[in-house]
């Protein structure tokens, strides 16, 4: 074995560690914001699209339904299922959903009792932005589960 096929097999093994660490912080961050989604009828939990360097513009207004593990299952058969991939863009195009990450609902509620001052009742903080702060502990976790291996 010379030093260059040892230097290539390195490579080779830290490109895939790399890979495997991106997808395995994607797949938990990701999970969590579909677990962190408000529920009615399940439309906006289930209206979350995976896919690499150009962000999803579909909706699926008849995805109802709120049991998450459907669309988390979705989702990493997704991540899971990308290569040669510079970024891989999570996102939900309902009308709603910046409303329900910022607030904006009317205030008072024309119904019931889902939202307060504006915000949703399930999600105050929004979904995205408080899983998102999470994101360096992620890397670091999975990058040293990946090393030990």
């Amino acid at each position: 074995m010379t030093f260059t096929v040892a230097v290539d097999e390195w490579t080779s093994k830290a490109e895939k560690s790399f890979e495997l660490t991106i997808k395995a912080v994607s797949i938990k961050l990701f999970s969590a914001i579909i677990e962190s989604s408000p529920v009615d009828e399940g439309t906006f939990r289930n209206n979350w699209y995976v896919t690499a360097d150009t962000p999803s513009t579909e909706v699926n207004p008849n995805a109802k339904g709120g049991s998450n593990s459907g669309a988390i299952s979705e989702m990493s058969r997704k991540v899971l299922g990308l290569f040669d991939y510079q970024n891989i863009n999570f996102t939900n195009n309902l009308p709603y959903s910046e409303v329900i990450e910022y607030g904006g609902y009317p205030k008072p509620a024309k119904t019931g009792n889902k939202t307060v001052s504006g915000y949703s009742t399930q999600a105050p903080q929004g979904v995205v932005r408080v899983n998102a702060v999470r994101f360096e502990q992620l890397i670091q976790e999975e990058a040293q589960r990946v090393s030990n291996r």
